[in-house]
């Protein structure tokens, strides 16, 4: 059993391959779904098994092809297993729509393109590996009329920059790893990094393509693209920091992460605050989530990876709630204006509930997924960084504004709709069972997290 093979080749060729049955619907999104599902299942398990007992399997955790090694190994498949967890929820919620019937596919294609960005070896290849996936998936955010494609354009270029810019400061850096660099050359390669991923991960100043894409491309597209590029971004960064002994023990790095964390959470915060347009008011919610996750690693030296491990499920659960009940509560006829989701609760109760319990799981408020990592994060940043204390306050508060006038829009009640037009049909099943999660994880925080943490940690283990 060779696991690269497994939950990196086996997901493209059954993507390639659905491809040419995608007119026959059923057959075209089961198999993508038992696949996935499967592969998700699978990690879980073998993990589980083995960190428990020994198993009488044997496997192979490296596939070279191309001169390049690619390496899983038991302690990965965890994140793997929640990664592809994460590719099911999302082909799960095209099911009930007549959307791009290449989406489902490219979905799982770019999944096994990042967990092998995950696995490569040297792993500063990973940086490329993600701007091809990048690059395959943005045929697939292009179908929305548009006539605009700055957006597009934006975020190619920024992630060929980041690619250029991640290698070089790891081509400063790999002397390293035989005779300790100097102080010179370790703040040379340190900008060079924080550029790239500041280029990569949308950070200010770099962030204006995140809103630009939302207005440019159908949402499920990009909503599923920005959960995966901000951790894959991410855990880039936590394997440099996790390889570069130096570069952890750099001063200036981790309140530098803390500082842009911050810088991010205002930022999106405020800008979500006075959108006018419900796809750019997810952009700005992107870049907020996206700070908190910055924050995580920022406080890596007090709590370890635990504080970015927490964040990662809301975040995830977050954005896909938005983004699915943005297509249900969006009218082609409004062009994207908030106004369109005026009285939709009334409409659709359940889609509006998914919207709101989402939006505040990433603000952090009580009764959400967000809320006990919203608490970790405000105990770190108190003792640690007063600064990035009061900025979290302050984009946590603009983004509670944003979402309470949400609130009110959607249940501002029209006079002509008197009644809940909603019924609880097949294709709610999956945003109840999303809402219901999130109240769970949120009421019973402990156990979910600490699966996370375990699993970051072992990974991660110098951190």
């Amino acid at each position: 059993m060779n696991l690269p093979l497994i939950w990196i080749g086996i997901p493209i060729l059954f993507a390639t391959m659905a491809l040419f049955m995608r007119q026959r619907k059923q057959l075209y999104f089961g198999l993508l779904v038992a696949v996935s599902a499967s592969l998700s299942v699978g990690a879980f398990l073998i993990s589980a098994l083995f960190s428990s007992s020994t198993l009488p399997l044997t496997w192979s955790e490296e596939l070279f092809i191309l001169g390049r090694t690619f390496s899983l190994t038991i302690n990965d498949l965890s994140l793997v297993g929640l990664l592809y967890s994460v590719t099911t929820l999302w082909i799960l919620s095209l099911v009930p729509k007549n959307e791009n019937p290449f989406l489902p596919s490219f979905c799982m294609i770019y999944s096994a393109v990042n967990v092998a960005s995950f696995a490569v070896d040297p792993f500063l290849y990973s940086a490329l590996i993600i701007f091809i996936a990048n690059s395959l998936f943005i045929p697939v955010m292009a179908q929305k009329k548009s006539d605009s494609i700055t957006g597009r354009l934006r975020f190619l270029v920024f992630q060929l920059l980041a690619v250029f810019l991640v290698l070089l400061a790891g081509w400063v850096l790999a002397g390293g790893e035989i005779a300790p660099v100097d102080e010179e050359q370790l703040f040379f390669a340190s900008v060079l990094l924080g550029l790239g991923i500041a280029l990569w991960l949308g950070a200010f100043p770099f962030h204006t393509w995140i809103p630009l894409l939302a207005d440019e491309s159908p949402i499920i597209p990009y909503g599923f693209a920005m959960t995966y590029i901000p951790i894959s971004g991410i855990l880039m960064l936590l394997k440099f920091a996790n390889n570069f002994a130096w570069l952890r023990e750099y001063d200036p790095f981790f309140p530098a992460l803390q500082i842009l964390g911050m810088v991010m959470i205002i930022a999106g915060g405020t800008g979500a605050f006075f959108q006018k347009k419900s796809a750019r008011l997810l952009g700005f919610v992107v870049l907020f989530g996206i700070g908190l996750l910055l924050l995580g690693v920022g406080f890596t030296e007090a709590a370890s990876t635990d504080l970015l491990s927490v964040w990662l499920v809301p975040f995830i659960i977050g954005l896909f709630s938005i983004a699915v009940a943005y297509r249900e509560l969006s009218q082609p006829m409004m062009n994207g204006q908030l106004d369109e989701f005026r009285g939709g609760f009334y409409k659709y109760p359940i889609y509006t509930i998914l919207l709101l319990s989402g939006f505040g799981s990433i603000v952090g408020y009580p009764l959400f997924a967000g809320f006990a990592p919203m608490l970790f994060l405000y105990e770190n940043a108190f003792k640690i960084n007063q600064t990035a204390f009061i900025g979290l306050l302050l984009g946590q508060i603009i983004l509670a504004m944003t979402w309470i006038r949400l609130f009110l829009r959607l249940t501002l009640r029209i006079e002509k709709e008197k009644l809940m037009q909603d019924q609880i049909n097949l294709d709610r099943i999956l945003p109840i069972l999303v809402i219901l999660l999130n109240v769970i994880i949120g009421i019973f925080p402990e156990k979910i997290y600490r699966i996370v943490i375990e699993m970051l940690g072992k990974i991660f283990p110098l951190l």
